[in-house]
């Protein structure tokens, strides 16, 4: 399962209903679950299970690695519950490897309790990631080379642990807060424990500031140190998670799903701003349109001034420029003729264009005549060209010649 950078909030029980503890913010007290689902922040969550919704039991079993021991624990656990193993999530720690035995803890948790327990949080789309025993945080809390007896409140019940390394070894709830139900119940309490194997020979007890009334019982019973310590602050996550499969299923799913529609969101954003950058493009362009309708309406003078001034100019251009006098285009195209027996018989001047028409004793002395007159300097004005020589009845070659100016 993915797991936000950020530290996880932990919802936990307290004396009368649940704690929810956030990174960097003071804990806060709700009556029930469904009020603290209300409240819940932004980010992943974990949640802490009292002692009465937990399965907790000591196994010693043969040493081997982590995955038989799994096996087997599952194996003990379908001898020991009351319900068919599929209907649980559990899992273990382990306490001490010796020799050829390993000693742990299981933990258990029904299905069908969890299912009821955090609908709140599912309903609102918040199911936990984590699911741990809260006496097991209490557990982590406490010196890693003692065994300590841990003594705290939980929802109206008195929680009382012993706590080996750092690891819940065994647990027991009171179902009071009273010192006098407590007098008369831990001494069977740590019998029942010494029979089963776990160690008794406590090096203080940890008792909640909220049961400071239990501090002079506990003292007189054990005549061990009493220490004064508040679990209201940041605790210890332990290794081990009870959250069903099938859950981790629907919160992957969800964060699929989630990946999925922030990615659709995305394209989205993207889609509308490239079609806000089109507008925005047209927009330009049409600005740019209007700005160069101005500039032409404002050049329209100025245009029309240039070009009544060309056309005049065109108009006087055969009166002033030499190249286009009458008498130099006569005597340019006269100058070129091959031979006398050439004779121009018609020339016709416009004012872009003229042309000659006339007579060769050949098709050949006219074609050397239209090369002469392309090739004359004094012509480069127009653009010569000729039809192809007409044979005549007396085996002359008529030919017409045109210059346009370029």
């Amino acid at each position: 399962m993915k797991k936000s950078g950020a530290a996880p909030a932990l919802l936990s029980p307290d004396s009368t209903g649940w704690r929810l503890l956030c990174a960097g913010l003071a804990p806060q007290k709700f009556a029930t679950l469904t009020e603290a689902a209300a409240a819940l922040p932004a980010g992943s969550l974990h949640l802490a299970l009292p002692c009465q919704a937990v399965l907790l039991e000591r196994m010693t079993l043969p040493a081997t690695d982590r995955a038989e021991l799994a096996g087997m624990v599952q194996l003990q656990l379908e001898k020991s519950l009351p319900f068919a193993i599929e209907e649980v999530s559990s899992d273990f720690v382990t306490l001490e490897t010796s020799g050829t035995d390993t000693t742990l803890v299981s933990a258990a948790a029904q299905h069908t309790q969890l299912n009821a327990l955090c609908a709140p949080l599912r309903d609102r789309g918040r199911p936990p990631e984590k699911i741990t025993p809260f006496a097991m945080h209490i557990a982590a809390t406490c010196p890693a080379d003692e065994t300590v007896l841990a003594v705290y409140p939980e929802q109206g019940q008195l929680v009382v642990a012993i706590c080996e390394n750092s690891r819940l070894a065994w647990t027991q709830v009171i179902p009071a807060l009273d010192a006098d139900t407590l007098r008369e119940a831990l001494p069977q309490m740590l019998l029942s424990a010494e029979m089963e194997g776990v160690p008794v020979s406590f090096a203080r007890v940890r008792l909640a500031t909220e049961c400071a009334a239990l501090a002079d019982p506990l003292r007189e019973a054990l005549e061990i140190p009493v220490e004064s310590v508040s679990f209201d602050g940041t605790l210890p996550e332990p290794a081990l998670n009870l959250v069903p499969a099938s859950w981790q299923e629907d919160v992957e799913r969800g964060a699929r799903a989630t990946q999925w529609r922030n990615r659709i969101i995305a394209v989205a954003v993207l889609y509308l701003l490239a079609i806000a950058a089109v507008f925005a493009y047209l927009a330009w362009l049409k600005a740019e349109a209007a700005k160069v309708a101005r500039d032409n309406r404002a050049a329209q003078p100025v245009l029309q001034f240039i070009r009544t001034h060309d056309l005049r100019w065109k108009t006087l251009a055969p009166a002033i420029e030499p190249d286009r006098y009458a008498v130099e285009l006569l005597f340019q195209t006269s100058k070129n003729l091959p031979n006398d027996e050439i004779r121009i018989t018609e020339f016709d001047l416009q004012a872009a264009q003229w042309r000659i028409v006339g007579e060769a004793p050949s098709a050949s002395l006219a074609i050397d005549y239209v090369a002469k007159l392309k090739a004359e300097k004094g012509l480069t004005t127009f653009v010569i060209d000729a039809k192809p020589p007409q044979l005549l009845p007396n085996e002359h070659a008529q030919f017409t010649i045109y210059g346009k100016l370029q």
